[in-house]
């Protein structure tokens, strides 16, 4: 029963928060209200459906920076798990699909986020482009290079689009390590079940001024630093969860 209410107090949230989001367009065309209450929906999330967060930090980070996110990704979960734990609003750089998503795709669309139409390369660059230009102008952004989720929670390669946005845009690098969201809600899923999440943020890494292959090396660099981090996020899930009674899938196993 646990993950049919955690589910429902999900739909909620997301329904309220959507509308809402949705209204601030009336108020706000900046679409920074969008970005604080997404905040507020993720802890809400988190907090209702019994998950707890972990966060790491290997640097400090400067919220009157811009700087480009680089996240695996492993469930849809890791949308509010980023949200709430990045200590300053984000904007999402999204296939174009999501904005089509009635309510919560136009909350996106007032909140400003980037959508990439991946079938389309011209359009895609034109996203890229848009979003360096919103980065100089001061926008952090989150992008999931494996541009899918993971089916098995191994990392997969690297797309070169957030190397050359960071590279466009002078803003530096943040590789992201997500663990423990697959577990609370897999891929494929609309159960959500409570447990524990790690995410781990490495230090920045400057991007500008970089040749074609140094940004190809950069892209393997980072990539392997979110696949380090990932596997200390998973032991810091692992140590948690050690403390809480297994969940439907761990005792079925």
């Amino acid at each position: 029963m646990r993950p049919l209410l955690n589910t429902a107090l999900f739909i909620v949230f997301t329904l309220v928060g959507t509308i809402m989001a949705v209204s601030s367009f009336l108020w706000d065309r900046s679409g920074d209200t969008v970005l604080r209450m997404a905040q507020v929906w993720a802890r809400l999330v988190l907090r209702a459906t019994g998950v707890k967060l972990t966060v790491r930090f290997e640097a400090p980070l400067d919220p009157s920076r811009p700087y480009v996110f680089m996240a695996n990704h492993i469930s849809s979960a890791d949308i509010w798990v980023l949200f709430h734990a990045v200590p300053f609003p984000i904007r999402m750089i999204a296939k174009k699909q999501l904005g089509s998503i009635p309510l919560f795709g136009w909350a996106m669309r007032v909140g400003r986020f980037i959508f990439i139409d991946r079938q389309n390369p011209v359009a895609a660059r034109r996203s890229i482009d848009e979003a360096a230009r919103r980065i100089k102008a001061g926008h952090s952004v989150i992008i999931f290079p494996e541009g899918t989720r993971s089916r098995d929670g191994a990392v997969g390669p690297f797309k070169k689009g957030g190397v050359h946005l960071a590279a466009a845009s002078g803003a530096e690098i943040v590789p992201v390590a997500i663990a423990g969201t697959r577990e609370i809600m897999p891929r494929g899923s609309l159960l959500m079940r409570p447990g524990v999440v790690s995410v781990s943020f490495g230090k920045p890494i400057v991007s500008q001024g970089l040749a074609d292959d140094e940004r190809r090396a950069l892209l393997e660099r980072v990539r392997a630093q979110v696949i380090h981090m990932q596997a200390s996020a998973r032991d810091s899930v692992d140590a948690g969860a050690g403390d809480r009674p297994p969940s439907p899938a761990s005792a079925r196993a």
